[in-house]
């Protein structure tokens, strides 16, 4: 079953409408109290993505159910310059600058990242500060596109060695609220279209 698509913005224009879609998809599904509640939970991270963007930036957010197997979608077009990534690392729905905190966070100045013009020096700069999350990723036989995988990325950090930067890798993930709950999270980036999905199974 896919739902119909919700228009959210980054000014918090649709999110009850998504949130609404996300409560009636866990009852369709048959989900318990505590199974519906997070699923919730992963929505509003999804949906917070937005919401580092300016006031009229749009994203379009659905969901996928096969029995109690649940994917989350949200896709929107970033055309990145290096204004838009400074605002998008600068902002964040707390109003603090934790845009580079976090595992949700790391995931946001990742995406930044891999959406910049293909400029050398810009693409170096880039590169150094994705770090340890370009663990996860996999970029396509033609520029432009970019993918990310968080079972790619735990797996390659759970392997790595135990220096203090790893360590503080598997500490944003302990503490992240969709690395403990996601079976998995998606990023396809083309471009400057970007999708992500949250992958959950409540079986």
């Amino acid at each position: 079953m896919k739902t119909e698509t919700i228009s959210i913005f980054a000014d918090g224009k649709g999110k009850d409408e998504a949130l609404a879609l996300t409560d009636k998809t866990a009852s369709y599904s048959a989900l318990d109290h505590k199974s519906a509640l997070r699923l919730r939970l992963l929505s509003e991270e999804l949906i917070g993505f937005i919401g580092a963007f300016k006031d009229n930036h749009q994203g379009d957010f659905w969901l996928e159910a096969d029995d109690k197997d649940i994917e989350i979608h949200l896709t929107t077009e970033i055309p990145m310059d290096l204004q838009t990534r400074r605002e998008l690392l600068a902002v964040s729905t707390s109003g603090k600058n934790d845009a580079a905190k976090g595992f949700m966070g790391k995931l946001r100045e990742m995406i930044a990242n891999a959406t910049l013009p293909d400029d050398p020096e810009e693409k170096e700069m880039s590169d150094q500060v994705l770090g340890l999350m370009s663990l996860g990723s996999q970029f396509g036989q033609y520029s432009g596109n970019y993918s990310w995988a968080m079972t790619q990325y735990t797996a390659s950090i759970n392997n790595a060695s135990s220096k203090p930067e790893v360590q503080k890798e598997k500490d944003d993930l302990e503490r992240s609220i969709v690395a403990n709950i996601a079976d998995d999270v998606k990023v396809n980036i083309i471009n400057d279209s970007v999708e992500i999905t949250i992958f959950k199974s409540f079986k």
